[in-house]
């Protein structure tokens, strides 16, 4: 049986990676720009994430079945100050351009639970843009072995072209 693979992008520390491998997922390509979460996910992993996902050209990074995401919390967070849209730190533009870029089937995306407030319309929008039916949820983290019990939102995305039950919703 052929391995499901995944890109980790803004991977932190490796939180998604470890759950995703422990379904026995294989991890294809990281990505993380601050340099102690690097320092700590090549320890973790035996490998540094690659930097700025500003200046990554989608094209060098490799075939993957799963796009998963952490995508920076600080623009929805009140912890951030909550600037949204407006925050040097709001990154989704570059998610959604490696998304549209490469096409993966399948997108699982993380942040905060401000965010189903904040930004979930656009990143709606662009995902089912892009051709790509979007489910999203919100629940605590501890509900999936998290030590915290803060909720997150989960934005699940799949493209509509590599799953046909969801083609009508978005044919005209």
């Amino acid at each position: 049986m052929q391995k499901i693979k995944f890109i980790d992008l803004f991977a932190g520390i490796g939180g998604m990676r470890l759950a995703f491998e422990s379904t026995g997922a294989e991890c294809v390509y990281s990505n993380e720009w601050n340099k102690f979460s690097q320092q700590t996910y090549a320890a973790n992993f035996k490998e540094t994430p690659e930097g700025d996902i500003t200046q990554v050209d989608a094209n060098t990074i490799p075939d993957h079945d799963i796009l998963v995401a952490g995508f920076p919390c600080q623009p929805f967070s009140s912890a951030g100050q909550r600037k949204g849209f407006e925050d040097a730190r709001y990154l989704w533009p570059e998610m959604c351009r490696v998304i549209t870029e490469l096409r993966p089937a399948y997108v699982l995306g993380e942040n905060v639970a401000g965010f189903i407030n904040m930004g979930l319309d656009k990143t709606i929008f662009d995902l089912a843009k892009a051709g790509y039916a979007v489910l999203p949820f919100v629940f605590p983290a501890c509900g999936v072995g998290a030590w915290h019990e803060r909720q997150r939102t989960f934005i699940l995305a799949a493209d509509v072209s590599h799953a046909p039950c969801f083609r009508h919703q978005y044919e005209q």
